[in-house]
């Protein structure tokens, strides 16, 4: 008894010492314990995972993937980035990096916040530790895209080459309507009437401010001429579902050659012609392209004449604000065809009010 005793006592020793020898060697290396998703380092002897790219501050082309790089491939428990305001897309995993591509586009104009979990991993190392959120804005298209986006609608008197348009065949209209956007054509835009107001393409020059500004108020937004967030996204919905402009492009030429006349085209044709008068010497209407900016169906004018002494003509009707204080309106006097304004486009008074009915802000008025 007392051999089987010792015996006993032994063994119990041993298995404590097992024991202690086992706790020992997984101190060692490292306190790792499993799970069902994979490894989890409790001891702090695995590396932090780092992000070592990410997508930069401003992107200049929203149809593009956003990247974040990882110092390793992601865990498969790895929660992924995540964009808010929230963008129809998908999150793919490449290597050692997460990759987001939108279906359509990003919202030109806006901001993004993009999160990344505190609990993100890689393989062989322990998550990153620290919620990162990080502010993306998305840039404006180009000029270029703008009148792009407006021809297409009619709201400019020109047109791109159908050839030079981006193209992709599985690519959605509305993804379509973003890669004309962001990546417009190089080559100029071709006029559809052969006495269209001029258009320098890639600038923002007044016959391109004028379509926009027809198209904002059609669209219920800020007769601005500056396209802002909102403004792109009702160019992005009106291009995808072809919601052209409903009447034709329209426009005003003006001639200080005498007899002074003025023209109001609509499309391809003269809708109307009719003497007016410019302004006198002293008080002359400067020549240039300009959009409509205000209007009114009667307004008070005051002002200085050329001589110093002053006015205020109340009453005037019809009136169609170009350039500065110069309108189209209508005003009564014996003639027309010369010049006998302090600036002005004077029309007869009940042409005048056929005029306004033929207009809109943002059209163009050509003095030349």
């Amino acid at each position: 008894m007392r051999i089987r005793t010792v015996l006993v006592r032994l063994a119990l020793v041993a298995a404590v010492a097992a024991v202690v020898l086992c706790s020992g060697i997984a101190a060692r290396i490292g306190g790792l314990r499993t799970t069902s998703n994979g490894a989890v380092d409790t001891g702090g002897a695995l590396p932090a995972t780092r992000l070592t790219a990410l997508p930069s501050r401003t992107i200049n082309d929203g149809i593009a993937d956003l990247r974040v790089r990882l110092s390793g491939r992601p865990a498969s428990f790895s929660p992924l980035p995540h964009l808010s305001p929230s963008v129809a897309g998908h999150w793919v995993i490449h290597g050692d990096s997460e990759i987001f591509r939108p279906t359509t586009t990003l919202e030109p104009c806006s901001t993004y916040r993009l999160g990344i979990s505190a609990a993100t991993s890689t393989l062989s190392h322990s998550p990153i530790g620290v919620h990162r959120d990080i502010y993306l804005h998305v840039a404006c298209p180009s000029v270029k895209g703008l009148q792009l986006a407006l021809a297409r609608l009619d709201y400019l008197p020109y047109r791109a080459s159908t050839a030079s348009l981006p193209s992709d065949p599985g690519a959605s209209r509305a993804r379509l309507t973003a890669m004309a956007a962001f990546h417009p054509p190089s080559e100029h835009m071709h006029a559809r009437y052969s006495d269209a107001p001029e258009l320098n393409y890639g600038e923002l020059d007044e016959t391109t401010r004028g379509g926009l500004m027809v198209f904002q108020s059609e669209h219920e937004l800020e007769a601005t001429g500056e396209a802002d967030e909102a403004t792109w996204r009702a160019l992005f919905g009106a291009v995808e579902h072809d919601q052209r402009k409903h009447t034709p492009y329209t426009w005003v030429t003006v001639s200080e050659t005498i007899p002074e006349t003025l023209e109001v085209h609509q499309g391809s044709h003269v809708a109307l012609s009719t003497p007016a008068n410019t302004g006198v010497a002293g008080a002359e209407t400067a020549q240039g392209t300009f959009p409509i900016f205000s209007r009114f169906t009667s307004t008070t004018m005051t002002g200085t004449n050329p001589d110093g002494s002053k006015y205020s003509d109340p009453g005037v009707p019809w009136v169609n604000y170009f350039n500065g204080g110069d309108a189209v309106h209508g005003f009564p006097r014996g003639s027309y065809g010369t010049p006998q304004s302090n600036g002005c486009v004077e029309l007869p008074i009940e042409t005048a009010h056929t005029v306004y009915g033929m207009l809109a802000i943002g059209d163009i008025v050509v003095v030349s």
